[in-house]
């Protein structure tokens, strides 16, 4: 995807970030533990989480660690997390910002992450530069990006759904950025880091039906809950109808049961 994606611009996230921070936050947990795992953070580390929406990574490491900070481009994901982290009694630095062009010195930190936002950033080499450049020599950065979506994936006909009844609502083409290992491991070398490793990482997805699914979708997934707000009411109906029929033709009646692969880019200082 390019600049012209949904996930760019804030205003999609600042639509679902009540559901997301605190529904969707519980499928993409299992994938920060995995980064923070491989980052491997020492006790006295220094930690930050661009792209960070609700806190996601952010509250899983913060009490392992000395300190982090946190950043996000919309307003809305950092209040969520700072409420988060006021009911958990922790202790983090959220700043609403831009992750291509960072606001801490360099060197500043042991251990960055970017799970599944810095992919979508308009200028991909430039975010992955910054993340270097606040690094202190030998830390390590985490990237987490998604692999294509195969047939079994819901994603799959929402997005084809979407594309027949709006088709400008997504770039044509292609699958989801750095999708590949040897693109995302290309894109860390391009930016400065060495050692660089990718890890695929599966976890699984569950609904009860695909009404759930639906339901889910509609108020925690960005660029749908873009769509259902800039469709007249006509359009949307539309879009429902086609989007239902084909969940309900691929997954039937019963629960929704699917794994999804992301990608750990893993690059050191």
């Amino acid at each position: 995807m390019t600049q012209h994606s949904p996930l760019a611009d804030p205003a999609s996230w600042n639509l679902v970030d009540e559901w997301y921070a605190e529904r969707g936050v519980h499928f993409v947990i299992p994938y920060a533990r995995d980064a923070i795992a491989l980052a491997a953070p020492t006790a006295d580390a220094r930690v930050l989480d661009v792209a960070c929406g609700p806190g996601t990574l952010a509250l899983q490491v913060a009490p392992a660690v000395a300190h982090v900070a946190a950043l996000d481009f919309a307003a809305a994901m950092i209040d969520r997390l700072r409420e988060r982290a006021t009911r958990a009694g922790l202790e983090v630095d959220a700043r609403v910002g831009d992750g291509q062009d960072l606001p801490w010195p360099d060197a500043s930190f042991d251990a960055a992450f970017s799970m599944f936002g810095l992919i979508f950033f308009p200028d991909l080499g430039r975010g992955l530069r910054e993340l270097h450049r606040v690094l202190r020599p030998g830390g390590r950065a985490v990237i987490g990006s998604w692999m294509p979506f195969d047939a079994s994936n819901p994603l799959t006909a929402l997005f084809a759904a979407m594309r027949a009844v709006m088709p400008e609502s997504l770039p044509a083409g292609g699958g989801p950025p750095l999708g590949q290992p040897d693109e995302l491991a290309a894109a860390l070398s391009a930016a400065g880091f060495v050692d660089v490793r990718v890890l695929p990482v599966t976890h699984e997805f569950r609904f009860a039906d695909v009404d759930a699914l639906w339901t889910f979708q509609v108020r925690g997934n960005a660029p749908i809950a873009l769509l259902h707000q800039r469709l007249p009411p006509e359009r949307w109906q539309a879009f429902e109808r086609e989007a239902l029929a084909r969940l309900r033709e691929a997954f039937g009646a019963g629960e929704v049961v699917y794994a999804q692969t992301a990608l750990l880019g893993l690059g050191v200082r």
